[in-house]
């Protein structure tokens, strides 16, 4: 089941959208993951999430979520956020968005991975990883280097309040 409310498609249940490549936009609104891990999965390919008011994507607590070629684009908070979640993220692109571009909290783990994957001109940090308990892991060969660019404010990677989270390099 999903709902519309406000600033965000609500997924409830486990779910695949897959978009014709470059041609299929959500458009003003963003995606909120919700649902308990044990429900499934959310699958999302070829998307490109736009200039919704809040985060491009959220998952919340819930189900775990795969993404595949999307993008991100002027959301006016994080462009994907994660809390107590886990999100696998395979070229992604995070672009312009008001605040940070990729974000772990309270015990998610983001996995990024592919040569298209590209996280710059966000407000806040490019890459931030919250909390102790929040991971953000790149898949070798990317890099955070590579990956986060021309990131404002906080910096490319990093994390406020406390921001003692960890972003890595890892093998897959």
């Amino acid at each position: 089941m999903y709902t519309a409310e406000g600033k965000y498609v609500e997924v409830k249940i486990p779910l695949s959208i897959y978009g014709a490549r470059g041609k299929t936009t959500l458009v003003g609104v963003g995606l909120m993951i919700k649902g308990k891990k044990s429900d499934g999965i959310v699958e999302i390919e070829d998307l490109t999430i736009k200039g919704g008011e809040g985060a491009g994507l959220i998952a919340s607590r819930g189900m775990n979520v795969i993404m595949r070629g999307c993008s991100v684009v002027d959301s006016t908070e994080s462009g994907v956020f994660a809390t107590g979640a886990d999100i696998s993220c395979d070229n992604l692109q995070v672009v312009g968005c008001g605040r940070n571009g990729v974000i772990a909290f309270n015990k998610a783990t983001i996995m990024l991975s592919g040569q298209g994957t590209s996280i710059q001109r966000n407000k806040f940090y490019g890459l931030n990883a919250l909390n102790a308990s929040s991971i953000i892991h790149l898949i070798r060969p990317l890099t955070k280097e590579q990956i986060s660019t021309n990131n404002g404010g906080g910096g490319n990677w990093g994390g406020n309040w406390g921001g003692d989270g960890t972003i890595e390099q890892v093998s897959k």
